[in-house]
Order: C-alpha cells, then structure tokens, then sequence
C-alpha cells in the first residue's frame, strides 16, 4: 500500500476536489487521479463518488479514511519524536554520582550542558561507588561517575576530574595546624566514618593500618551531608574531598602523608548500545577536559 497514495485520498477527502488536493500537495491532478485510482484498485472498493463538482468519500472510504487520518497521524508523530531525538530537542542520559564529587563538580558541567542541549533531561542518582557501579551493570543508568580505581576494564570511560581526600576538622581541634598527618597522628582520633561501601574508609583504613595504628570511631554513616555537619559540630574528624572542604565553612582540611589523590572517570558499558543523548554527553565531557 503506498504512502503517497494515502496521503493523497486524505487530502482529498478534505479538500472535497482532486484539484484543489493536487495544489495542496504540489502534485499533479493526473498523478493524483492515477494514484487514488490504483489504490481503489488494491483494495477493491471505490473511495470517492466522483459525481458532480464536489467530491465526496463512499461509506466505505469513509470509514476506511478516518483510520488512515489517525495512522497517518500517528506516523507522523514518530517521526517528529526520531527527528527530535537526532537533533536532541529531547531525549534522557541516566546518570549515577558519587555524593561528594558530585555536589562541586557535577552542576556547573550540567549547567554547561543543559544550555547546549535544552531538550535533554538529564536524571541524576547519587549512591557509593559500590551502588553506582551495581546500577551500571544491570543497566539502570547509562553513564556512572566514579573513582579510576572502581573502573573496570569491561567498560569505557574518559576523564573527568580530580580531587583530594584530606582529613576534616573543626577549626579549634588539635590536629587543625599541621602541615600534614602521617599514620601515626591518627592513633586514637575519634573519627566520622563513611561506611565500606566508600572508597574514601578504604583508603583510610589502608592508610592507619601501613603505620600499625588505629583510630576510634565516634560514628559511622554514609550520608555526606551528616558526616560533614558531624565534623562542624566537633563529634570527630572525616576524610572528605578538598572541594568539599573548602566550600564548608569553618572546616579545615589537612593532607595525608602521602597525599591521597582521586581521580574521577565517566563510565560506560564497553560495546552496548548507547543512546544518542548519551553520546553527546560523553561527547561533551570529553570537550571540556
């Protein structure tokens, strides 16, 4: 069944004229006529009564226009939707961050983003790298931020940003002036704890245990925003990220000994299917580096 041809008998069937519905169309009247005529011939019915001046649908043409109309209609909103999708007037990227790097970094490259490309949603989920990584693989998400050392190598990922974990305290407690801490200076701290899920306790823990000492636990959580109201109300000391740290006010961050530097990467499943507004994302980040 041809397309054109359906779209002519629509057009005449509002027009009430072949002729006018051959202006409409910028057609041809014969082309027209001669489409219209084999198509009746396809289905076996005749569409129009051609008697006199007006033309008017049969009953059975009719009936059989008012579908086309609506599947006519139909088609044409598909690809209206494709048309949009390719040029990104909508679209969704599906994006899961780590608490901490995202709450600095991550809205001004979504602002950045967002006015690029203004039809593209953009949802956002937050988790651990445990979580993110987890939602990654059973395709929740499209694109996961995380620390390069969460990274697999199953998947594809360009660089993002970088950071630093340092150790965060009130203003007044006694570890607030040194240079630096080494292992040794965390003997017996009470600390502000992310729980295992977070990268930051591993690196921690791994830090105390190369000098053989350990720390004392005054809480354990894997909200942000209480450990790090946890540190301004002195209940202990927290490994956070200095971009975190120094958008905090009245918290200081001391370095390790030796510095415990992160890097972030966006990920994405190596060789799957990637939709076009996650490509431009991934595309855009890769401008911005």
């Amino acid at each position: 069944m041809n397309l054109k041809a359906l779209r002519c008998c629509v057009e005449i069937s509002r027009q009430g004229s072949f002729t006018k519905a051959a202006q409409s169309l910028h057609i041809a009247q014969p082309a027209l006529s001669m489409a219209v005529t084999r198509l009746e011939e396809e289905l076996g019915v005749m569409l129009f009564n051609r008697a006199g001046r007006q033309v008017h649908p049969t009953s059975e043409g009719a009936r059989f226009l008012a579908r086309v109309e609506c599947a006519l209609h139909e088609l044409d909103t598909a690809r209206q939707e494709l048309r949009d999708l390719v040029d990104l007037h909508s679209g969704e990227v599906r994006l899961g961050v780590p608490p901490m790097f995202g709450l600095n970094y991550l809205p001004t490259l979504l602002s950045a983003f967002r006015q690029r490309y203004p039809g593209i949603t953009m949802t956002v989920v937050e988790g651990s790298a445990d979580d993110i990584s987890k939602q990654l693989e059973r395709r929740e998400i499209d694109l996961a931020l995380l620390e390069s050392r969460r990274v697999t190598p199953a998947w594809e990922s360009v660089m993002l940003g970088e950071d630093e974990m340092v150790l965060c305290m009130h203003t007044d407690h006694p570890l607030a002036t040194r240079p630096h801490l080494e292992p040794e200076d965390l003997a017996d701290v009470e600390m502000v704890l992310f729980d295992r899920s977070f990268l930051q306790r591993h690196l921690l823990d791994q830090f105390v245990a190369d000098g053989g000492v350990r720390y004392r636990m005054a809480m354990q959580s894997n909200f942000v925003s209480l450990v790090v109201e946890a540190v301004r109300q002195r209940v202990g000391v927290a490994t956070l990220l200095r971009s975190v740290q120094q958008s905090t006010p009245g918290v200081v961050g001391v370095p390790f000994k030796p510095s415990q530097q992160m890097s972030f990467r966006l990920c994405w499943r190596q060789g799957e299917y990637l939709s076009l507004a996650a490509r431009r994302f991934t595309d855009f980040v890769r401008e911005t580096e």
